[in-house]
């Protein structure tokens, strides 16, 4: 190989991956500066690069990977306004299963985890957009089925 030959420059890109079993991670992959992400994805190699927050490259078997969002964009449903959805449950999951529910996915990306982690600041404003957005969710469905009367504290009789 001719190491005078020009490299083909690659462009870190910041994002949140999704692998099996629903861990996710932030990092960065590297594209070329003429290729698109989903053509990264979609390439006949088995494996890709992933650099993590801590520089450690990680070598990520593709098909494993659940989905990959791109820093910026929400990867809570953009497309809809079902509280549910954007949650990922059930409308008919019980109280305390949703409860539950809320609290992981708040937990998985409150901002103070990622601050203390010393993480950049579109990081953090990452997990601020998706906790808000949780947030509203939760309360949506808690003060929608408060109306209906189906949900809420023993002493609580709707109206």
């Amino acid at each position: 190989m001719d190491d005078s030959a020009p490299r083909s420059q690659k462009v870190k890109l910041a994002i949140e991956l999704e692998i099996d079993g629903g861990q996710r991670m932030l990092g960065h992959l590297f594209v070329s500066a003429q290729q698109r992400l989903p053509d990264l994805l979609n390439d006949a190699q088995t494996f890709l690069p992933f650099e993590g927050n801590d520089g450690l490259i990680k070598i990520i078997r593709k098909s494993i990977i659940r989905s990959v969002t791109p820093l910026g964009q929400v990867t809570l449903p953009t497309n809809s306004n079902d509280p549910y959805e954007l949650l990922g449950v059930a409308p008919s999951i019980s109280d305390e299963e949703l409860k539950n529910v809320y609290h992981r996915r708040v937990q998985e990306t409150h901002p103070d985890k990622l601050v203390s982690l010393g993480l950049p600041a579109e990081f953090v404003q990452l997990a601020n957009d998706k906790v808000a957005r949780i947030n509203d969710a939760y309360d949506r469905i808690c003060k929608h089925r408060q109306t209906r009367g189906d949900v809420g504290p023993k002493w609580y009789h709707g109206g």
